[in-house]
């Protein structure tokens, strides 16, 4: 997956480096998002739903 997808970089252009950077990058923002969903189940709000509303 990883291989296949900085050739997807490269072959649009992308220098290597630069593609080995955003798929790291792209790494890290799924494995922010998967959590972030665990601490709103969590939380008992809906993974994808507005947050609640707050007492403001």
């Amino acid at each position: 997956r990883i291989a296949a997808r900085a050739r997807e970089l490269v072959d649009q252009g992308t220098p290597i480096e630069a593609a080995c950077r955003i798929i790291i990058l792209e790494d890290q923002l799924e494995e922010a998002q998967r959590i972030n969903a665990e601490y709103r189940r969590a939380a008992g709000r809906p993974a994808d739903g507005p947050a609640a509303p707050s007492d403001g």
